[in-house]
């Protein structure tokens, strides 16, 4: 139907009567239950767009009957219908989840014009779960090793409960994705996720992004902006590097994790938000926290539950899947292949930069040889991919860096060639003797 379908729950039935008539010259298709117990059988067997929902029936209440809806994995959207002496108890169906009340008796165009609203809602979050269910798709967590099947485990403990999320983690390690996990895990899933790069905002503008302004707060503000919290009311927002975040917006910050209110650039009033917090850096905050920069009470107020991202040396045996994952992602004709030497190749390198490192390596491998069996000598005609697994590491000295390269090289190309001397000096364009000494200079074993 064009209108939606609506399941209309009131043990009146002049009320379901008349609302149907009315729905029904609107577009809407309508059933109609007298009981809770009648509109639980019905919501189990339809997807409806939106429930009518009286609070005072026979029975189950109405009450009881939206704390059952609100467990099923995608509840309908409720618009709940009171009586003048049900309205605390309106309120509490609201907090409980219901879009909106009604009070009795209901005039033909507020109940026309809610029902649009509602419907327009409904949609709303239905497409959010449709696009949830694709991000999904795109966001598992690839591992077997023992830390990833624990990091599994941690994000399943916490993804349930709106608690404050603090990821840790070096850069490259997919931060990132464990709170796309956790956000996709949570009751939340189907309500907005809003990502803030906190390096990525000028500190200006920090304020004004996070919690909005009113036109004309300050020179170019030429139109009303909710800012980030208020788009994520009703799901979870993500501050990325959290410890970049100025000193005066860690205070409203901390305002409103302890209030749940926001105060917007030039408003007068606040506005109440229900939104879950995650965080995350690649940064020591107690460190931080030690020199000043960071807010004490924030740092404990963000790190109820701390979730610790392994870097991709302590999980190195999940590369061979994470090549095929990506490769699978970048050429899903699976024309583009590894050999098992190419595989042993990059499982051997260091990587300063993680999983993004790796999957850089492997989108540069499947464009520059799209559908062609990739060997060791192809990734060493990637340098860059190469240099950067040395140079990244900030804390080696040149020498190092350079002897870790020629190491990696000689390595590389002396598999590539089974072992073989002449092969590989060959390969390499230098002499063997040459060659040999520098295999001794650098402890590899002659074969």
């Amino acid at each position: 139907m064009i209108g939606g379908q609506i399941l209309i729950v009131d043990d009146e039935g002049n009320i379901t009567s008349s609302f149907s008539d009315l729905l029904a010259d609107e577009g809407y298709h309508t059933e109609t239950a007298a009981t809770g117990e009648k509109a639980l059988e019905k919501c189990a067997g339809v997807d409806f767009d939106l429930v009518l929902l009286d609070l005072n029936l026979p029975g189950i209440s109405g009450l009881d009957v939206l704390r059952e809806l609100n467990r099923e994995a995608s509840p309908p959207t409720v618009l709940v219908i009171s009586g003048q002496s049900d309205i605390p108890t309106a309120v509490d169906a609201v907090r409980l989840g219901a879009c909106d009340y009604l009070e009795k008796p209901v005039a033909p165009e507020k109940l026309i014009s809610s029902v649009k609203a509602a419907v327009m809602l409904a949609r709303s979050r239905r497409s959010r779960r449709i696009m949830a269910d694709e991000i999904d798709r795109h966001n598992r967590i690839t591992g077997t090793s023992a830390p990833m099947k624990k990091l599994l485990e941690t994000v399943s403990q916490a993804a349930p409960s709106d608690v404050t999320v603090l990821i840790s983690g070096e850069n490259g390690t997919g931060k990132e994705l464990i709170a796309t996990r956790l956000y996709l895990e949570s009751k939340r899933r189907d309500r907005p996720f809003i990502k803030v790069n906190c390096p990525g905002i000028p500190e200006t503008l920090f304020e004004s992004e996070l919690f909005g302004h009113r036109k004309g707060a300050f020179t170019g503000a030429v139109k009303d902006y909710p800012g980030k919290f208020v788009m994520a009311h009703g799901g979870t927002i993500f501050l990325d590097e959290i410890g970049d975040l100025p000193a005066e917006c860690q205070a409203k910050l901390l305002r409103v994790i302890e209030t749940g209110e926001v105060e917007t650039l030039g408003a007068t009033e606040k506005r109440q938000v229900d939104v879950r917090i995650v965080c995350a850096t690649n940064r020591k905050l107690p460190d931080l926290v030690a020199r000043g920069t960071f807010r004490e009470d924030l740092f404990y107020r963000i790190s109820v539950f701390v979730i610790e991202v392994p870097s991709l040396r302590q999980h190195a045996d999940d590369i061979p899947l994470l090549i095929g994952e990506f490769l699978g992602r970048f050429d899903p004709s699976g024309a583009t292949r590894l050999t098992p030497e190419a595989v042993a190749c990059l499982g051997d390198m260091d990587y300063p930069g993680n999983i993004r490192q790796l999957k850089n390596i492997i989108e540069r491998l499947s464009i520059t040889h799209s559908g062609r069996l990739i060997t060791p000598a192809d990734i060493l005609d990637q340098p860059q991919s190469v240099v950067n697994t040395v140079a990244a590491d900030e804390s080696l000295s040149l020498p190092e860096r350079v002897r870790r390269f020629e190491k990696h090289l000689l390595e590389t190309a002396l598999r590539e060639h089974g072992g073989n001397i002449s092969h590989t000096a060959q390969y390499l364009k230098i002499d063997r003797a040459n060659l040999s000494r520098k295999l001794k200079e650098l402890g590899l074993r002659l074969r």
